[in-house]
C-alpha cells in the first residue's frame, strides 16, 4: 500500500470507530480512550494534530528545570510586571446572547406649524424618539507549551529545594474580567497549573490593552480572532441605531487638546484645568437634566500622565483664571508646602478635585500611548523624540445610588455542560464561572491546553462620559512596560538550566 491508501482506511476505520462509539455499540474504555485521542483528530480535515511529539514546555523542577538549582533559597522572588487598570472595577455577568438589544430613549420632538388662533383649533403635538443600540463579542484564544506528562514529576535529586514560594504576584489584585484561572498557589510546582499561569497572564495582558482600543476593524476573516469595542470606541460620537439612524444624543463629549504640553494652554488661555473642568461640568449637567443623579465617576489616565498631572494640577487648580491680563497689578500667593501637600495627597490617595467635587482615579497600563520615537509602533509626528501623548477618560460607573452601566458580559461556557458530556471527549472543561473554556490536545503522554474567552463591554450611557485626547507630557523617565512587545518591557533571565549530570562519567557515558 502507498501512503495515500494507508490515510485512506485510517479515515475508514476512524469513521466507523467514532460512529459506533456514538451509537453506544461499544463502551470500552480502552476504544473510548483510542477515539478520543488518537482518532478523532482525523475527522478534523487536513490538519491533524497540533501535538508535535516534541515537548517544548518549560519546567520549574528535574532536568534543565529554570529552579534546579541545588542548595537554592525556597523564597522565589517576583519582577514579572502585572499591568494596573480598570478592570477590578467592573463586574463581569455571564450570557449566552449574541445580540443584545439596549434601548435609549432619546427626547420629545415639536410637531412644526402655527400656535392655534381659535379656541377650539388644533393645538401643536409632538413625537417620542428613542435609539436601540447593541454590543458584540471579541473572541481571544492562547495556548499552552506541549507538555510532556512523563516529565512533569522529574528531580534530579534531593538536592533539589521544594517546595517553592512565590513573593510577589502575577496577576495583579484585580477581580474582573482577565482574573483567571482559579489556580492553587503551589502552580511553581505542579507543570500543568504554571501552564494555565502563563496563559492567563498571556491573556490579562490583551484584554487590557483591547478594553481601551478594541476595534472589530482588526477581527481576522473566519472569527478565529476577534475584538469587542473598547472605550476609545464607546466613549465617542458618531452614536446610531441598529437601522443606522443617528442618535446624536447619544454621543460622548469628546474634546482635543491638539498636542499641547500638559503645562500648556491654547490661544484662549484655557489651561489643562478648564478642559476638564469643562468636561465635568458638562456630562454633570446631562446626568442631572436626565434623571441620574447621584452618579459614580471614576477618572482613568495611564501612570505616567498621572504623575506630570499631579505636578502641576494643585497650583491650577488653585489658581485657574486668579489672573487678570487686563490689569498687571494683580498678583496670586500661594504657600509651597501646601501645594505640594496636595499633589502628594493626590498621588498617594489616587484622587483629584474638580469643581469642588473629588473623583477616584485609576492608572491604567493599557491606555494607548503615542511616542515621538520613530523607530516605535507608537510613533505620532506631532511628538519629538522623549514626549508622549495619551487621553483622560472621566466614566460612569453607577447612577441612581447603584444601577451598574459600565460592566462585563462574558459567554457563559458553563452552559454547554451538557455538549460537553454528549462528546465524551473529557478534554474539555470550563473555569472560573464559564469565562474560559479550555480544551486539552493529547497526543499518548504529550498534551497542550488552549483556553478561549468571548468577552465584550457594555457602557450603557455613553452621554454620560467624557474623554480629552491627546495631552502631551514629557517624564523625566518612562515607567517599565507589563507589556512585551513595548520598549519599556524587561524580562532577561533563562528559560532552563544545563544539568550538571550531563558531565557526570558513566559506564554508559564515557567521556573521550
Amino acid at each position: 500500500m502507498d501512503q495515500k491508501q494507508i490515510e485512506a482506511m485510517a479515515q475508514v476505520m476512524a469513521q466507523a470507530l467514532v460512529s459506533a462509539l456514538d451509537k453506544g455499540e461499544k463502551e470500552d474504555g480502552g476504544w473510548e480512550a483510542i477515539a478520543r485521542n488518537g482518532v478523532r483528530p482525523y475527522l478534523q480535515g487536513s490538519k491533524q494534530y497540533e501535538i508535535t511529539g516534541t515537548p517544548d514546555a518549560k519546567y520549574a523542577h528535574g532536568p534543565g528545570g529554570i529552579f534546579s538549582l541545588a542548595g537554592i533559597e525556597n523564597l522565589v522572588v517576583n519582577a514579572h510586571m502585572t499591568p494596573q487598570d480598570l478592570d477590578a472595577l467592573i463586574p463581569a455577568y455571564p450570557t449566552v446572547y449574541m445580540n443584545p438589544l439596549y434601548p435609549f430613549l432619546t427626547g420629545f420632538s415639536e410637531d412644526t406649524g402655527s400656535e392655534p388662533d381659535g379656541q377650539c383649533e388644533d393645538c401643536l403635538g409632538g413625537t417620542m424618539q428613542g435609539c436601540t443600540m447593541t454590543a458584540t463579542f471579541g473572541h481571544i484564544c492562547r495556548a499552552s507549551d506541549e507538555i510532556n506528562i512523563r516529565r512533569t514529576m522529574q528531580m534530579i535529586n534531593r538536592g533539589e529545594t521544594t517546595p517553592l514560594t512565590l513573593l510577589g504576584g502575577v496577576f495583579g489584585a484585580g477581580s474582573g474580567i482577565a482574573q483567571m484561572p482559579n489556580t492553587p498557589g503551589d502552580w511553581l510546582e505542579v507543570v500543568t497549573r504554571a501552564e494555565m499561569v502563563k496563559v492567563a497572564v498571556l491573556q490579562q495582558r490583551k484584554l487590557y490593552r483591547m478594553t481601551w482600543n478594541g476595534n472589530p476593524a482588526r477581527n481576522t476573516a473566519n472569527g478565529g480572532y476577534r475584538e469587542f469595542p473598547g472605550l476609545e470606541m464607546l466613549v465617542g460620537t458618531g452614536k446610531v441605531d441598529i437601522t443606522g439612524t443617528t442618535c446624536p444624543s447619544l454621543d460622548s463629549l469628546v474634546m482635543d487638546f491638539n498636542f499641547m504640553d500638559v503645562e500648556d494652554a491654547d490661544a484662549g488661555g484655557n489651561d489643562i484645568v478648564a478642559y476638564i473642568s469643562q468636561g465635568e461640568w458638562y456630562v454633570r449637567h446631562n446626568a442631572g437634566a436626565m434623571g441620574f443623579l447621584p452618579v459614580e465617576w471614576v477618572v482613568c489616565v495611564r501612570p505616567e500622565l498621572w504623575y506630570e498631572l499631579t505636578a502641576i494640577w494643585p497650583c491650577r487648580y488653585n489658581t485657574n483664571r486668579c489672573s487678570n491680563p487686563n490689569n498687571s497689578q494683580v498678583s496670586v500667593s500661594l504657600l509651597g508646602d501646601t501645594m505640594t501637600r496636595e499633589r502628594d495627597a493626590m498621588r498617594n490617595g489616587l484622587y483629584i478635585d474638580i469643581n469642588g467635587r473629588r473623583y477616584n482615579v485609576v492608572v491604567a497600563d493599557g491606555m494607548t500611548e503615542l511616542c515621538g520615537d520613530p523607530a516605535q509602533s507608537c510613533w505620532n509626528a506631532n511628538l519629538a523624540s522623549g514626549e508622549y501623548a495619551s487621553d483622560f477618560f472621566f466614566l460612569p460607573l453607577k447612577v441612581r445610588s447603584g444601577v451598574q452601566v459600565l460592566y462585563w458580559e462574558y459567554l457563559d461556557y458553563s452552559k454547554s455542560d451538557m455538549e460537553i458530556a454528549m462528546t465524551r471527549s473529557q478534554n474539555d472543561f470550563w473555569t472560573d464561572g464559564g469565562r474560559w473554556l479550555w480544551t486539552v490536545e493529547r497526543a499518548r503522554g504529550c498534551y497542550k491546553m488552549y483556553a478561549e474567552i468571548d468577552p465584550r463591554m457594555v457602557l450603557r450611557t455613553p452621554h454620560l462620559a467624557f474623554r480629552l485626547d491627546n495631552i502631551k507630557y514629557t517624564p523625566m523617565r518612562h515607567l517599565r512596560s507589563p507589556f512585551f512587545d513595548s520598549p519599556y518591557f524587561l524580562k532577561g533571565g533563562v528559560h532552563e538550566r544545563t544539568n550538571p549530570a550531563d558531565s557526570w562519567y558513566s559506564e554508559w557515558n564515557v567521556r573521550q
